[in-house]
């Protein structure tokens, strides 16, 4: 038994020696921009290049790094009119696309361009779709999404007619802005109780939004549907959940390409506004045929205890929002959640209130969606990059990220092991150095956050293998003294590298780590 004991912890410290010699963080020089006016978007690893757009005010850049941060050009976007509504940004293996769009005189115009490995636009941009406005219209009217696999695009609208009678209109766009299909469909929403939300575009262009009702403005779900219009129809398609006893959170849509299945998951509750139970989750076949798998799992009393952090067992879930949705190869899926909350002079936040919604891919808040009361039906659904003093930063308010939950289950919605990442994170008046990331090597998972040592944030790693056995890795190497990392923000930009922003006294700079 002894001499066991000793191989095994000199296996451990062979494993540990091997991540922290692996791992090298290279840094950008400090951009000294004015950080409250910048917002940014990592493009991707093209090349040898490293590319991020950014935004200051009414200027817009994408900066070019070699592998040592070192920034070779800074290419201003100027075919981007001063006063761009929005601008989205995605990433191809071969190119970036930019979407953007602005008003002239009564006229928005969504455009769109695609950027090469040099930061430079691939011929002119292109006029993707026009509105005319009345005279009392929102301008943020376009919204874009693309698929899992990068290959298509989907640039939609929607106008209201009536209080409750909708047009939504769509173009299907190729990874090369060519457009594919426009179409045009009518939905009917019956009152304010009723959203449509967590749009998705899956790789053969189908595009797919669910459709929930609530008894009141702050209570579970109570219905829900899919709704589903294919890529070469004018006329939509969709399937109502069972919801048999059950009352859902946020309901997420997560689609298995490989696989030929939608699958819709939710935190969910047994009475209104009670305790979050368990897990819910549906899968549906692709062409909405046959019965869906519906199964609504509870949290068993172990987990609770892993999971509570300071509440009480029976509360353990109630601050829990789920954040990411993994399929794996052979369709089943893998959901992390965080616990997140706030608190001010004014009072907690609770599930009801959270300014954080970060459980929704599409913060802050618009998982509400849209609902007959907005005129063009904008909920916030847009743009995804981000201020580094983020949305949040209401004075005298501490936000809180603690424990991640993560739960496998299976191609049929069983649940095959659970576990938690222990973390306690806050700071004051902002959100930036707080939660995590996720990097995916393929053979494992590493959970990416800061701890606080000597009131500095420091990056730290816990990993997590197949069978969901978690593992504190030891602090990453050449964490230079004065960058903080905004970890959240960052992105994997291949198998083994990922593109973080942080903040060095009072300048912003971008960090590339290398595992």
């Amino acid at each position: 038994m002894k001499i066991m004991k000793t191989i095994v912890l000199a296996v451990t410290a062979i494993l540990a020696v091997s991540f922290a010699d692996a791992q090298r963080i290279y840094y950008s020089e400090p951009d000294r921009d004015d950080l409250r006016q910048l917002k940014f978007e990592v493009m991707g690893k093209y090349g040898s290049n490293y590319l991020v757009y950014k935004n200051n005010r009414t200027r817009h850049f994408v900066s070019v790094y070699d592998a040592e941060m070192k920034q070779k050009d800074k290419v201003e976007l100027d075919f981007i009119p001063d006063r761009a509504i929005n601008v989205d940004v995605f990433s191809h293996p071969d190119h970036s696309m930019v979407i953007y769009q602005f008003q002239k005189k009564n006229i928005v115009y969504c455009m769109g361009v695609m950027i090469d490995e040099n930061g430079k636009k691939i011929g002119e941009p292109l006029e993707l779709d026009t509105t005319q406005l009345s005279i009392f219209s929102d301008n943020k009217i376009y919204s874009t999404i693309i698929s899992d696999d990068k290959q298509k695009l989907m640039v939609f609208k929607m106008k209201n007619k009536q209080r409750d009678d909708f047009t939504i209109q769509t173009l299907l766009l190729s990874h090369n802005l060519m457009p594919i299909r426009r179409s045009s469909f009518a939905y009917h929403l019956e009152n304010s109780k009723e959203a449509i939300a967590d749009f998705y575009l899956d790789n053969e262009g189908n595009f797919l939004f669910s459709h929930v009702a609530r008894p009141a403005a702050r209570e579970y779900i109570s219905k829900a549907r899919l709704v589903v219009l294919p890529t070469y129809a004018d006329s939509i398609k969709w399937f109502d959940l069972a919801l048999n006893k059950v009352l859902l959170d946020e309901l997420r849509i997560k689609v298995d390409n490989l696989n030929g299945r939608y699958i819709l998951t939710s935190l969910y509750s047994k009475t209104r506004r009670g305790n979050i139970d368990g897990l819910f989750t549906a899968v549906i076949n692709k062409d909405l045929s046959g019965t869906a798998i519906e199964k609504a799992i509870e949290f068993t009393d172990d987990f609770r205890a892993m999971a509570k952090g300071d509440n009480s067992a029976r509360m353990a879930f109630n601050n829990y929002f789920l954040k990411h949705l993994i399929v794996r190869r052979d369709g089943g899926l893998l959901i992390t959640g965080e616990s997140t909350y706030g608190n001010s002079r004014g009072g907690n936040f609770n599930r009801w209130d959270n300014p954080w919604m970060w459980g929704n891919s599409f913060y802050p808040g618009s998982y509400w969606g849209w609902n007959p009361y907005n005129n063009w039906g904008w909920g916030g659904f847009g743009s995804g990059w981000n201020s580094p003093y983020g949305w949040g930063g209401a004075q005298q308010t501490r936000y809180y990220a603690d424990n991640v939950m993560v739960l496998s289950l299976d191609k049929d919605a069983n649940m095959q092991w659970n576990n938690v990442v222990a973390k306690t994170q806050f700071d004051d008046n902002t959100d930036n150095m707080i939660s995590y990331q996720i990097m995916n090597s393929g053979a494992e998972l590493l959970f990416l956050y800061n701890e606080w040592s000597r009131r500095s944030p420091m990056l730290n790693a816990q990993s997590l293998d197949p069978n969901g056995r978690i593992n504190k890795e030891p602090p990453l190497k050449s964490l230079d003294k004065g960058y903080e990392f905004m970890i959240r923000f960052g992105k994997q930009v291949s198998s083994r590298e990922m593109i973080v922003p942080c903040l060095y006294r009072n300048s912003f700079s971008f960090a590339r780590i290398e595992f």
